[in-house]
């Protein structure tokens, strides 16, 4: 008896294995090997070396599938997988690390499954906008019972080893301790050889649930998903197939076939894999880290950070280095700032302990990690120290200048401010320090929130910005490294997003309910308005204070004011003392009885303030006019960022509005958005008609990069695809 071994990283160099066509074609010609030599009784497939099974298919071929004739022939998944499951010698799956996709599927097809505790099992293709199109949406169901596999493909999210055996997804989890996985599933192999293989064949197994449990399984789960119109059509498709898994494996798996390349082919799925790999752009090295970087150490538990600023966004960052394994010190002069950020922090880590989110041992951990303190003198061993106190320039350099001398001559110092300028900052170090010196802008609350934005400066190091890249990723965020400016690329486009809702309110378009719904209806995760009560309305008014444009302020102007300018973004803080949700009234009113205190609802004495600044009578805009007007600004200054050089690419881009700003996935992203939904010609036509309306507005004027791209008629993907940007604009890499 001969157990023939596959062994996947015997052809990928990929730890992931993704199932592209080579590994596709490896499988397949060894189970021809197998099938031919008689010696064979059994075959194990395995990740190998790479300590994952399989992470799923090579979702960049997606893009070269025309029709459901590209997926099934000679070496496509469909065929690998339908071969093995009709194999006639027994075939093991040893799984280690991710069985995920693609993955699940090769693993659903054969005979056994054997894994040991680092199995993870899932199907998680509606992430990138697409369905399950190997059978997975036929062979789970089978296996683990309609509902828990319908929760699995809707939701895209994995289950353990442990919980997989318990559902009979996998046969054995080898102990940690004894025989290796690979041997164990060996000697599962030749027990196999002596069991019939009809009944161990996935697809010839009858689902478990009677008619009237599916009608109920599936009209339950339809009532759960988002609209079509909303992102919803692959969960959708998605739900679609699973009712197939009633018919025979044959037409079900047709069935499947067809409603994935749907989704492959939809709008949903390509902006959802747009963003995906958007992602992994954003996060691609732009250099070597330094080797032996403290901060890149594996056990980082002896490193020092510190946060300086105990409010809410330092309290948030504090939690996160905690998390990652820090000796934190959380810094406040204000001892009562401190109290309250300290309880803050001890408890959210014991309601993520009671909630099962973290274990016990971590969470104690976290709480002997944090160090509060009233004195910047006890950071003088501290590898990294990042400031989120108030939007004050002076304050601000007061704290640089200290740190400065206080902390070690390697230390790496950060600002989180959210729109000032990181090179005066910069200036109150010493010129031996300014090349550690960088934004690390984190988004509120920074404990939930993915997006960080890795501000460079003029005189930030390219080392600097990798160890900054590497650790923010280690962290568990999502950087993006922009350049220096007001407001870098999120807040810089935010500002003509917040002001011109203001002023379609003082237009008379709308009521502050109606308008933010013309955004949610868009596809935002929340209006304007609200996601301003949610930050807290005083951010922008003292940043505005700050700048000299608050009526009778007494600071003088650093730019000009802008001609068209919402007074009543000032009046609802400066004289109703509405500051957002955290005072309890902003745009909306907000009762702690009520959603816990988050809910927004109408206020009477907003509508009344708004009505004093309605001039002339209401104006009647669709809820089409009214995106328009506020998010064709919004990308045209995002290719006025890209024109400076301030963002790399305009994927980037579309990653902070995504992650930081609740833009839709299934729209791509503003840049995306613009490119494939709106058109450029559109946009550029619209924002010439905006600018002859309101010619005092800067952010109507059409970008120069825009005006190329449709001179040139290519997207600005294209653009920067063919490296025509490369001509023009210096980029963030070219400066450091």
């Amino acid at each position: 008896m001969t157990v023939h071994l596959i062994d996947f990283s015997t052809v990928s160099d990929n730890p992931l294995n993704p199932l592209g066509l080579k590994l596709r074609k490896y499988i397949w010609e060894e189970l021809v090997k197998a099938s031919e030599n008689e010696q064979v009784t059994s075959v194990v497939l395995t990740g190998g070396k790479s300590g994952n099974f399989s992470a799923g298919a090579d979702i960049k071929e997606f893009g070269n599938l025309k029709d459901a004739s590209a997926v099934s022939g000679v070496f496509s998944l469909v065929d690998v997988v339908h071969k093995i499951e009709n194999f006639p010698k027994p075939v093991v799956a040893a799984i280690r690390g991710n069985a995920l996709g693609g993955g699940l599927e090769v693993a659903l097809s054969c005979h056994y499954r054997v894994s040991d505790n680092s199995g993870r099992f899932g199907l998680p293709e509606v992430h990138v906008g697409v369905i399950p199109g190997a059978g997975g949406t036929q062979r789970l169901p089978r296996l683990v019972g309609v509902q828990k596999a319908l929760t699995m493909i809707l939701t895209g999210q994995p289950v353990k080893a442990r919980e997989a055996k318990e559902l009979g997804l996998v046969d054995h989890v080898a102990a940690q301790k004894g025989a290796s996985l690979l041997s164990t599933a060996m000697q599962w192999a030749e027990w196999a050889e002596l069991m019939p293989l009809d009944d161990r064949r996935v697809g010839s197994l009858k689902i478990r649930e009677t008619a009237e449990e599916l009608d109920m399984i599936f009209s339950s789960a339809a009532k759960r998903l988002p609209s079509p119109k909303k992102g919803g059509q692959g969960l959708f498709a998605a739900l679609e197939a699973v009712k197939a898994c009633s018919m025979p494996i044959e037409e079900g798996c047709k069935a499947e076939l067809r409603l994935f390349m749907r989704t492959v082919a939809g709008a949903e799925g390509k902006a959802k894999r747009h963003a995906f790999f958007a992602v992994r752009k954003a996060q691609k090295p732009l250099g070597t880290p330094p080797a032996g970087h403290p901060l890149l150490e594996k056990n980082i538990s002896s490193q020092c950070a510190a946060v300086v600023g105990a409010g809410l966004m330092g309290s948030g960052i504090c939690m996160v280095l905690l998390q990652a394994g820090f000796t934190v010190y959380l810094v406040d002069v204000y001892k009562q700032s401190l109290d309250k950020g300290v309880t803050f922090i001890r408890s959210t880590i014991q309601s993520y302990v009671n909630r099962g989110k973290m274990s016990k041992e971590k969470g104690a951990s976290m709480q002997k990690s944090l160090k509060p303190t009233q004195r910047l003198e006890d950071l003088a061993t501290c590898s990294l120290v990042v400031e989120a106190v108030i939007e004050d320039m002076k304050i601000k350099k007061n704290i640089f200048s200290a740190l400065d001398r206080i902390t070690s001559p390697s230390c790496i110092i950060l600002s989180n401010t959210s729109t000032l300028d990181i090179d005066e900052m910069a200036s109150a170090v010493s010129p031996s320090r300014k090349s550690l010196f960088a934004g690390w802008h984190f988004f509120s609350p920074a404990h939930v929130m993915k997006l960080v934005e890795i501000v460079a400066g003029k005189a930030t190091s390219l080392d600097t910005v990798c160890v900054l890249q590497s650790l923010t990723r280690r962290i568990g965020k999502t950087g993006v490294v922009v350049g220096n400016c007001d407001g870098f690329v999120g807040n810089r486009m935010l500002i003509s997003y917040s002001a011109e809702t203001a002023l379609l309110l003082e237009e008379g378009a709308g009521t502050v309910a109606s308008v933010d719904k013309a955004f949610i209806n868009f596809g935002m995760a929340m209006g304007p308005l609200q996601m301003g009560d949610m930050a807290g309305l005083d951010i922008g008014y003292n940043i505005r204070k700050q700048r000299g444009w608050i009526s009778g302020g007494s600071a003088s102007r650093s730019k000009p004011r802008p001609a068209r300018y919402p007074e009543v973004a000032d009046v609802i803080v400066a004289d109703l003392k509405r500051l957002g949700q955290k005072s309890g009234k902003g745009w909306y009113d907000y009762d702690k009885t009520v959603g816990k205190g988050r809910k927004p609802l109408p206020s009477k004495e907003v509508d009344a303030l708004v009505k004093k600044y309605v001039k002339g009578g209401s104006v009647s805009l669709s809820d089409a006019e009214i995106v328009e007007r506020v998010l064709f600004p919004l990308v045209n200054e995002g290719f006025k960022c890209l024109e400076e050089g301030i963002a790399n690419q305009p994927s980037d881009i579309d990653v902070v509005y995504l992650y930081g700003y609740g833009w839709p996935v299934y729209r791509g992203g503003p840049m995306y958005w613009a490119d494939h939904e709106v058109g450029l010609d559109r946009l550029l036509s619209r924002l010439q008609t905006f600018s002859k309306q309101f010619p005092d507005t800067d952010y109507y004027i059409p970008s120069k990069l825009l005006e190329t791209c449709v001179t040139l008629q290519v997207s600005v993907e294209k653009y920067y695809d063919l490296g025509l940007h490369k001509k023009k604009t210096a980029g963030i890499v070219s400066k450091l």
